[in-house]
């Protein structure tokens, strides 16, 4: 041990220690270039729906990478609200008849199916000039496929809910990260799943005012139907809502995360993570500790775009029912703010990221004192 102290010893042993479980686990930033490559792509949920850019919990990973690294972390954005994992067959039909391009563009804030995940992938890979120093690719994805009203229906089949579960965010989702890994062959993805929507701690009341937004019930009658006595025939449909929403949370986590766990077992190393959403029911929809966007006075949503969604939703769906017969409601769009993470919630989500990654980033960063 000569010329090397017991503190320089100690500190090469942990780093020899941490590369060695980074080895173990098969992935680990520890050889990353010069620059570090980060690519989200998906749904609202890593969009961040509603949020300045700031805020966006891919934004706190990209400035915290940016800290534990002390390289320039270079972020790329394909994610955008409503995106499907693959393209549903009445979507394609709808492109073919508008002569729309499955890579078109729209604004992001706007809930469309396209472009998919499996599209936003090859997007980028266009855009980079070398796909294999892609090092990190964030992703959310597999609620939209069912949707969060198919989700809630009170009157769904909760075996079909399941089933759909199963498909989408097991299935589909390996098929899709196995596509994804051939892409970015050097890349770790980090798959985040999703939170509860609904909870017994849900006021009935602003839930009902919601309902009423979304299907855009002039507001003058609102009053007139949100009272305590219809409110009393509500109750039965939020009960089944609910329940449906702890099967979509319950059944989405163990998919999602089985799906990551089958991807690395075929290739018999770490090319996924999965990461579990840091929300509970406590902070789900209209209750007292939410950390969601919430419906607000004269049928504003409480997020940072509501004024922008007035005009965008309408010009480009009026535009998309024009050219292809697409049909989504204007005012579903306008408040699709509503019960995505507020800035609180992105924060959380931020941290449980941080959290999972931790370790592969500290590897780096004890392998630079080698």
């Amino acid at each position: 041990m000569s010329g090397l102290s017991r503190r320089q010893f100690l500190k090469s042993l942990g780093a020899v220690a941490a590369l060695f479980v980074a080895q173990r686990t098969g992935f680990s930033f520890a050889q990353t270039a010069e620059n570090f490559e980060m690519l989200v792509v998906g749904d609202s949920l890593v969009w961040g729906q509603g949020l300045e850019e700031k805020d966006k919990f891919y934004s706190l990973t990209q400035k915290w990478l940016q800290n534990e690294l002390g390289k320039n972390v270079n972020l790329k954005v394909k994610a955008h609200s409503g995106a499907t994992i693959f393209l549903h067959e009445k979507e394609a039909k709808l492109l073919k008849k508008g002569n729309i391009s499955e890579t078109k563009s729209f604004y992001p804030e706007v809930a469309l199916p396209f472009p998919t995940l499996k599209t936003q992938i090859e997007t980028a890979k266009n855009e980079y000039r070398d796909p294999e120093k892609v090092n990190l690719v964030m992703l959310t994805g597999g609620l939209v496929d069912i949707t969060v009203a198919g989700i809630l229906n009170p009157f769904g089949n909760d075996k079909r809910l399941r089933s759909d579960i199963k498909k989408y965010c097991n299935d589909d989702m390996f098929r899709f990260l196995e596509d994804a890994c051939l892409v970015f062959p050097n890349a770790l993805f980090a798959v985040v799943s999703y939170f509860p929507m609904l909870s017994n701690q849900t006021d009935t009341a602003k839930m009902f005012n919601a309902f009423l937004e979304a299907y855009a019930i002039p507001r003058p009658l609102k009053p007139l139907a949100n009272n305590i006595l219809i409110r009393q025939f509500f109750k039965p449909i939020k009960n089944k809502a609910l329940k449906r929403s702890r099967i979509w949370f319950t059944d989405s986590t163990r998919e999602l995360e089985i799906a990551v766990n089958r991807l690395n077992d075929k290739l018999g190393k770490q090319r996924a993570i999965f990461i579990k959403a840091p929300l509970t029911e406590a902070n789900a929809l209209e209750t007292k500790e939410t950390l969601l966007f919430r419906m607000e006075k004269n049928g504003r949503v409480g997020d940072y775009f509501y004024d922008e969604r007035l005009t965008e939703c309408k010009s480009v769906l009026d535009e998309l029912k024009k050219l292809t017969g697409y049909k989504s409601p204007v005012r579903q769009c306008e408040i699709a703010g509503i019960g995505h993470p507020n800035v609180e919630g992105s924060k959380a989500y931020a941290e449980a990221i941080k959290t999972s990654l931790h370790s592969l980033v500290r590897t780096k960063t004890m392998a630079k004192s080698l």
